[in-house]
Parts: structure tokens; sequence; C-alpha cells
């Protein structure tokens, strides 16, 4: 089952994987029990088998010069202690030949004669037998040599003995796997207890509550308090900047939206007709400039979430450089303006995101046109970074920008000349894009004296 299917649950998965454990413990436990069982009752009935079996063998004697038996009532009464079990014996003499018994009783293969007794089993017409041979010497002259006992029972009372102990002793293992089953249960339940709690208050809290979750002591559950505490931080900074970048952005539009408003407020009032066209000029400006602010507002909500959001793939930045340089030229094809374009390195793949990296790209070459002087020269390179990444620069022949106002020129909504429209956005897309690319952002002076801006992306992720 996997963690991400909706039913899963860890506490009935704790239980059923310790429940699995359990039985395979009582499955194992239940033959060791068999086992010593089985050889519990053997102990007892073949001691029994055995002292009657002696009880015989000594009943065994000489009588004119031939082995005799006197069958000793008492080896009978010995088996009577297993009243549901038959017996049978046999007893024959040094040369092998019945004197008493069952003739066709099986006998132990490979058996050598010895005081000791020898048990073993077998089968007697359709029956389980257990089997004890005793042997004793003669020494009489006429009758010397080995005399022999065997005493036969079947198994029904070691049967009996052996399911009463193996059942008790599996209902006390039974017994103490469940009540082991419980406690672990309970366990589970206490050890899942804190999860249970930081659930609850979160569950409890409005969206104004910004507290940390308390810490914990708890070596397991302390990881997971300190990675929501930090998340949280996450998302009210990310708030914090939304908050901030909306306030901006309203009062940006607004402000724009005023302008509009009171050219066209001048336009209806004007008296002279020949100056309805400077006016509608000016309103189509403002409009422009609504028009470019509203752009660049949708551009930097797009790379900031893109940012958050994107898997970064093997992108050909050779490529998507020649094809944003083609675009660029299209739409400024009616300028003075010289475009170049060069590439000095081997490999032209980098992990990156296509879409805010082009939108990076078309801002630093709308700014170099927007900035520079009428017969600018723009030129865009791709090189080889110290850090085995790539370097996307684009230099222009504008004014630049002082080394005491690069860092200005980076915040939203920064502009830092008056004598051209802007949005105050542009370096600022680009910013946020190197952010997500874990790149850098760098502002040089080009070697025609305007403004160098290089990208450098990180070749590791390649």
């Amino acid at each position: 089952m996997s963690t991400t299917e909706p039913d899963y649950s860890l506490r009935r998965r704790l239980l059923s994987r310790t429940a699995i454990l359990l039985l395979m413990v009582l499955l194992l436990l239940s033959a060791g029990v068999w086992h010593y069982a089985r050889q519990a009752a053997d102990f007892s009935y073949d001691r029994l088998l055995n002292s009657a079996s002696l009880s015989i063998i000594e009943g065994v004697f000489v009588r004119n010069g031939q082995p005799d038996l006197d069958l000793p009532y008492a080896a009978m009464e010995m088996m009577q202690l297993a009243p549901s079990d038959k017996v049978f014996y046999r007893v024959t003499d040094q040369a092998g030949a019945l004197i008493t018994g069952y003739p066709d009783l099986p006998q132990p293969p490979n058996f050598e004669p010895s005081h000791e007794p020898h048990f073993y089993n077998g089968d007697y017409n359709g029956d389980a037998l257990r089997l004890v041979m005793q042997s004793k010497r003669l020494t009489e002259a006429g009758a010397s040599g080995w005399v022999h006992v065997t005493l036969a029972q079947t198994r029904n009372a070691r049967q009996e003995l052996l399911a009463d102990m193996l059942y008790k002793a599996l209902l006390t293992l039974a017994g103490i796997m469940l009540l082991t089953l419980a406690i672990v249960w309970l366990g589970i339940n206490r050890a899942l207890q804190p999860l249970s709690l930081i659930s609850r208050t979160l569950q409890l809290r409005t969206p104004s509550d910004t507290r940390r979750l308390s810490a914990t002591p708890i070596q397991e559950i302390a990881p997971l308090v300190e990675a929501i505490n930090s998340y949280q931080q996450q998302l009210l900074q990310n708030l914090d900047t939304m908050k901030m970048f909306i306030a901006d952005a309203s009062h940006q539009i607004r402000t724009a939206l005023s302008a509009t408003q009171a050219q066209l407020d001048i336009a209806t009032q004007v008296a002279d007709p020949a100056t309805l066209p400077h006016r509608l000029e000016k309103i189509r400006q403002e409009h422009v400039r609504l028009t470019r602010l509203t752009n660049q507002l949708l551009a930097h909500a797009m790379v900031v979430h893109r940012g958050d959001t994107q898997h970064l793939e093997p992108v050909d930045i050779d490529t998507l450089l020649k094809q944003v340089l083609t675009e660029c030229v299209r739409d400024h094809a009616h300028l003075d303006i010289e475009f170049g374009y060069h590439c000095s390195c081997d490999t032209r793949v980098c992990a990156a995101d296509r879409v805010s990296l082009r939108e990076a790209i078309r801002n630093l070459l709308d700014n170099a046109v927007r900035y520079g002087p009428d017969n600018n020269q723009i030129s865009l390179t791709l090189a080889t970074a110290p850090n085995a990444g790539l370097d996307i620069i684009v230099d222009d022949s504008g004014p630049g920008i002082p080394p005491h106002l690069r860092r200005q020129a980076l915040q939203r909504f920064s502009r830092l000349t008056a004598a051209k429209e802007g949005s105050g956005l542009g370096l600022a897309i680009v910013q946020a894009v190197m952010q997500a690319h874990d790149g850098e952002l760098i502002i040089e002076s080009s070697p025609a004296n305007g403004l160098r801006v290089r990208l450098r992306l990180a070749g590791q992720r390649a």
C-alpha cells in the first residue's frame, strides 16, 4: 500500500504488521510446542513400556535346558494404565524361535542385542505402534545366548496426551498474543497522540494566527514541528512579499490611470481644436505606459510563480538566444540599432526554465533598446562561465548605470531616470528569474562604456 493512497492509515498499518509478526511467532512456537509435547508423551509412556518389558523378561527362565516364560500379571497391569491402547508382545529364545506371543511383530533393523532397551516405531495390522525390545543373556548349559522380549503398544494414549498438552499450550499462547496485540494497540495510539495534538492545534487556528507551534522534546516529532514552523514562515514571507507587491502595483496602476484620466479631462475641456492632437498624443503615451506596466506586472507574477513551482529541464541556450534576438530585431527593425550575437562555448545546454528565461532575456534587450541611443549597438553573447555554467551577456552602448545605483536598479518600480518612461520592473523580473535558477545577475560596464548585464547560470544542474 502506498503512502499516497487516500485510505492509508499509519495506525492500521503498524497494527496489521505487528499482528502478522505475532502470528508468525505463534506458528513457530506452535511447532516447538508440538515437538516438545510429542517428546513428553513418548517419554512418559516409554517408561511404562520399558517397566512392563523388564517385568516380562525377568519372567524368562530355563526349564529342562530350554528357555521358558512365566508371564507376570504385573506387566499386564502396567499396560492397563492406558486402557484405550492395544498391547502385543513376543518372546523368542537364543535361537530366535518363538516362545510365546505374536510371531509377526515388526523387528528393528540392524538390531544388536544388549542389556539396554531398544525403542522404535512400527505398524501392525494397520495400527501405529511404539515398540521396545529387551534382551537378556542366558548362561545355563544348553541354553546359552540372548533371549528377546518385544513389547508393543498402540499410540492412542500418547496422541491423547499430545493433543491435550498442545491444546492447552496453544490456548495459552493465543491469549498471550492477543494481550500483546492489545498492548501494542494502546502503545501505537499513545505514540501517535502528539501527531493528533498537532492536527487539532492547526485545525483550531484562524488564518490570522501566525504563532509558531510549540517546540516538543519528543525526538521523532521535533523535526516535524520544525518543518511546519519553517514552512509557515516561508508562507508568511511570501504573503508579505505579495502584499507589498500588490500595494506597489496598485499605486503604480492608479497613478497611470489618474494621469490618463487627467489627460482625458483636459482634452474634453480644450476650447482650441488645434491643441487636440497634442492632447490625444499625451493620452496615447499614458495608455502605452499603462499597457507596458500591466504587461510587466503580469510577467513579474508569472516568473515568480514559475520560480516557486517550476522543474528545470535541459534547454539549448544557444537556440533560445537566437530565437529571442530574432524576435527583438523584427520588432525594432524600423530603428537604427545594430544587433549582434556571439557564442564562444562548446556546451550550449543548461538546466533552465525556457519560458521565464526567455522573458528575462527579452526584458534585457528591450531595456537596451529603450534606454540606449538611436544608433545603439546591442550585443548578445553566450560564453562559458567560471563555475562551468553559462554566461548570457547583453551589452549596449547606452549611458550605462553608475556603480552606486546598480543595487537600486534591481528594486521593483525603481526608475533611475525620468527621461524615459518605464515600469521599473525589467531588472526586477530578471533578478527573480535568476533567483529561481540559483543563478546570478551581474551589472557591469560594457566595452563600449554602456551597460553590460551578465546572467550566470549554474552548470551543475545541466
